[in-house]
């Protein structure tokens, strides 16, 4: 009696790339998890991981509490993976454009590596962003910098400065909406929609909203 389904339910395990490492949140500490207190002094407990590997089963873009979010699900039975990516991070953007290459296959696995460094030039300046891989190669971004271009690959918009409350900074929505339109024809029609979803029980792992803030990676 009771209801039933025809299809199992499956869990969700979500995570994010922050500091150059995959991060997974708990609620409470393990035996593996790592502490550290966060900007905004909060102690939270993470399992940490160099990279993630599994098959692309979606990718959608939420408007969450915590802002506009890039959610790529990977379907490793029986749990889903999430990985939550603020919407105009340089992870986001650089795993987004990777994608956009013609050679990247959504039947494979795909690995996905995060970074983080300061360049020996410039010690102050932080570059975070993201290697997607599959078969063990690298997979090119074929999009470049308007202000570095390079034959063979697409110029990016360029980020325009624009006043907020009497200070200036960049903005990257031009940037975004292109990046949104190359994502739509070059990656979501190439993506096959798993024929079960997370359930919406409450996740196996907190949720992880990212804190790279990170220069433009342009």
């Amino acid at each position: 009696m009771g209801f039933q389904s025809s299809a199992p339910t499956l869990s969700a395990t979500y995570f994010t790339l922050s500091d150059g490492k995959c991060r997974i949140r708990l609620k409470e500490p393990t035996s593996d998890s790592v502490s550290r207190v966060t900007k905004d002094g909060n102690t939270v407990h993470e399992l940490i991981y160099d990279q993630f590997t599994g098959i692309i089963r979606d990718i959608a873009i939420a408007d969450t509490d915590y802002g506009m979010q890039w959610r790529l699900t990977f379907l490793e039975a029986p749990t889903f993976y999430v990985c939550t990516l603020k919407y105009t991070s340089n992870y986001a953007k650089t795993i987004i454009q990777a994608l956009c290459h013609p050679s990247w296959d959504a039947g494979l696995e795909t690995t996905i590596k995060p970074y983080s460094f300061n360049p020996k030039d410039d010690a102050s300046r932080l570059i975070t962003g993201a290697t997607v891989l599959q078969k063990g190669q690298k997979i090119e971004r074929p999009y470049c910098s308007p202000l570095n271009p390079v034959e063979g690959k697409i110029t990016l918009p360029e980020l325009e400065k624009v006043k907020i409350r009497g200070v200036e900074q960049w903005d990257d929505t031009k940037q975004m909406d292109f990046l949104v339109a190359e994502f739509k024809d070059k990656v979501l029609t190439k993506l096959q929609k798993p024929s079960i979803m997370p359930s919406n029980t409450p996740p196996q792992h907190q949720p992880l909203q990212e804190d790279d803030n990170g220069a433009l990676p342009f």
